[in-house]
Formats: C-alpha cells, sequence, structure tokens
C-alpha cells in the first residue's frame, strides 16, 4: 500500500516541477516575441519608475476585484518598482517591470518580482481623466517564508518563497502633469491553484502609489 502512494506522490511532484518549467518558459518566450515584434503605434518607449504602499487583506484575489469592500489586518508592504515600456499595440502598452519589496507588521521580510503587464490605454473619458487599466503576471520570490500565506487554513498547504504573482492596477495620470500619475493597486502572491510547490493559499495587500515616466 505504502508502495503505491509514495510512487503517486513522487509522480505529482514531478508533474508540479514540470508545469512549473512550462510556465516560466511559457512565460520567456512571451517577453521575447513581444519584445522582438515590430512596434506598432507612434508613442516611443519609456522608461518608469513608481513607489507604492499596501496594507493585508485576508480575503480572496477574486472576492477583492468583485465585492469591492475588502476587509484589512495590520500587515504592510512598501515597493519600489522600475519598468520598461518595450511594446504599443493599438490601445495596449506592454511593460516588464522589477520590484524590490519591504514587509513590516505581522510579517518581516525583503521580496523580490518579476512581471509582464499589458495596460490598457484609451477610455471615452480620457479628456476629462486620463485613466489606464493594468495586468500583470509573473513571479515573486520571498527571502522569508511568508507568515501570512496560506492565510491560515488548515487546508492550504504551507506557503513557500517562490510563488506566482499577480497584479490589478488603475492609474490615474495627474492633470497638467503628464509624467506623474498616481494609481491603486492589488499586489497578489500565491500558489496559482497548486503549481508552484502545491501551495493553494496566497495573500493580498491593496495599496497606492505614484508613477514618474521618462
Amino acid at each position: 500500500m505504502i508502495g503505491p502512494v509514495m510512487s503517486a506522490g513522487f509522480k505529482i511532484m514531478r508533474f508540479t516541477r514540470l508545469s512549473r518549467r512550462r510556465w516560466v518558459t511559457a512565460m520567456l518566450l512571451a517577453c521575447f516575441f513581444l519584445a522582438a515584434s515590430p512596434r506598432c503605434g507612434t508613442a516611443a518607449e519609456a522608461y518608469y519608475i513608481s513607489a507604492y504602499w499596501a496594507k493585508h487583506s485576508p480575503d480572496r484575489f477574486m472576492d477583492i476585484l468583485t465585492r469591492l469592500s475588502p476587509e484589512f489586518e495590520r500587515s504592510y508592504l512598501v515597493a519600489l518598482a522600475g519598468g520598461y515600456v518595450f511594446h504599443r499595440w493599438k490601445g495596449f502598452r506592454f511593460e516588464l517591470e522589477g520590484q524590490g519589496v519591504l514587509h513590516t507588521g505581522m510579517q518581516h521580510h525583503p521580496e523580490i518580482n518579476g512581471l509582464i503587464a499589458a495596460r490598457w490605454m484609451d477610455f471615452p473619458w480620457d479628456h476629462w481623466v486620463d485613466t489606464r487599466i493594468a495586468f500583470g503576471e509573473g513571479l515573486s520570490y520571498a527571502f522569508r517564508r511568508p507568515y501570512l500565506e496560506p492565510r491560515r487554513d488548515p487546508e492550504e498547504a504551507e506557503s513557500t518563497r517562490l510563488l506566482n504573482y499577480l497584479m490589478v492596477e488603475v492609474e490615474f495620470v495627474i492633470p497638467g502633469m503628464p509624467q506623474w500619475s498616481k494609481f491603486v493597486r492589488v499586489h497578489h502572491r500565491s500558489g496559482a491553484a497548486g503549481l508552484f510547490g502545491g501551495v493553494e493559499g496566497g495573500s493580498n495587500f491593496i495599496g497606492t502609489g505614484i508613477r514618474y515616466m521618462f
């Protein structure tokens, strides 16, 4: 009985490792092909730096996006990010972003994240309030196992340092200062339904920041 169970366990672990490698490979290929493809649109590439502060929410990612009334706990992060706009297509802007993050409060550790983001730039009310919406996908590495993952739910396995990273952001350009903008962001780490080390849980931080394009 023990032999077949152990054999099945090793097969699951091997499948998880292969799936994670395929996921990383797919992300790298997507970055390569987008960066190598012909540029569309008239705007030139640009760089940016961002800084933001966020507070932890025990709510799940989709609940935060759909209910818009999250609960909060006394754990925080501050982040400094740098990015590169490498492609524009119709109303979209594609970016590569790297982040350095420091956690305080209920957990204390640094974190680094790398992601590719797609930002929709065109809304009918932009002549009143220039608005953009972005979605980002990438990898997150914590230098210590986060205490807040996996939300203290016994059905969710212990967290690991390397997890999937997601972000959703709404950005508003400051009137009269086109290089400057403010934004609200959901900063999310999770095991991507068990793809990373069997982790089912994750963490969500909701915050606001400022960005400068150059």
